[in-house]
């Protein structure tokens, strides 16, 4: 047996950013498998931050060799509330971690009015708050979710929605 890891369909990494409810409506009973599909969502939205952490861990045990104190990291992520596609950002939001601990987060924010330069130049502007507090330079990772999971109290797409918890 050849032991070649399978890439995951486009179309689940699609889905992955969507909510439960949403994936299932939209995929049915043609596509949605109980068994499968809630593992396979979280891995695909997860596995950038696993795979940073398990090569972090790596790297920390090799240091571990020479340095006495284990390795403290801090590290950035950029959620951005988007559909698929080539659409607009309906929203961008980030977090701090120090290792395994979320110590920050950066409120939301809708930039539905906002063209890409600004967008761009709200993320650099980002960076620097990041990089002045916490001597982040750059992203760890990009969390694309939903904007109907856009935590913003007064969004306007949570009365349009649906929420599944009916």
């Amino acid at each position: 047996m050849d032991n070649v890891s399978r890439k995951t369909p486009e179309k689940c990494v699609r889905c992955a950013a969507l909510s439960a409810p949403q994936a299932k409506e939209l995929h049915g009973t043609t596509c949605w498998d109980s068994k499968v599909c809630p593992s396979r969502r979280s891995y695909v939205r997860h596995r950038d931050r696993r795979n940073l952490d398990r090569a972090r861990k790596r790297s920390a045990e090799l240091t571990t060799l020479t340095v006495e104190s284990p390795v403290s990291i801090t590290y950035g992520i950029l959620m951005v509330y988007r559909t698929t596609g080539d659409s607009p950002v309906h929203g961008i939001a980030a977090e701090v971690w120090k290792d395994q601990e979320k110590i920050a987060q950066v409120a939301p924010i809708h930039c539905c009015q906002m063209v890409p330069s600004q967008v761009h130049t709200y993320v650099q502007k980002l960076l620097e708050l990041l990089n002045q507090n916490y001597g982040i330079k750059k992203f760890a990772s990009l969390v694309r979710l939903d904007p109907s999971l856009c935590p913003i109290e007064d969004c306007f797409l949570r009365s349009k929605v649906p929420s599944g918890k009916e």
